[in-house]
């Protein structure tokens, strides 16, 4: 009898010890991939928030050329100043992620759309029934460095959105 307890108590300690060094091993496994489950989540966000800037960006281009198709200029304003303000008002709701004074328009006015394709034209919205080609970029600045090494130039990605219209007839 004295044999068999002394068997249980050993099995018990043995147990015990296994179990401690089970718990080290988790430690160990999770030094060794939580540095890299926390880059992919910090990589996978990131890159979501360029997704989503890229798609203000195409919003704003829309909304943008949308106004300055007709023709419109607010009061006291000219058509680029008009433009300008709503492409800003369009690119602040992204907050802080988005510097406005960072963000580039340019708008080129062809007299055909075979001639946008050719490229050439002049600078500027046009006159009514032209084609205009508009396009925006935004420098985005990676926050995170591992992004850094694997896109973008210096750290930057130029998000860019165009978009071709026909101004409409007005006068």
């Amino acid at each position: 009898m004295a044999g068999v307890l002394s068997r249980l108590k050993f099995a018990r300690v043995s147990l015990r010890l296994r179990d401690a060094l089970r718990r080290g091993s988790t430690v160990v496994e999770m030094a060794l991939i939580a540095p890299i489950f926390f880059m992919m989540v910090m990589g996978t966000t990131e890159t979501c928030l360029m997704i989503g800037a890229q798609q203000l960006l195409e919003n704003a281009a829309f909304n943008t050329s949308r106004l300055a198709k007709t023709g419109y200029t607010a009061t006291g304003q000219t058509q680029a100043q008009t433009v300008s303000q709503i492409l800003v008002k369009e690119l602040q709701s992204y907050g802080a992620l988005i510097t406005t004074t960072n963000v580039v328009m340019t708008e080129r006015d062809y007299t055909s759309f075979s001639g946008a394709a050719q490229g050439g034209g002049g600078s500027g919205y046009g006159t009514q029934e032209q084609i205009v080609v508009y396009t925006i970029t935004y420098p985005w600045k990676l926050f995170t460095p591992m992004m850094s090494a694997v896109m973008g130039t210096n750290g930057i990605v130029n998000l860019t959105s165009t978009i071709v219209v026909r101004n409409e007839p007005y006068g």
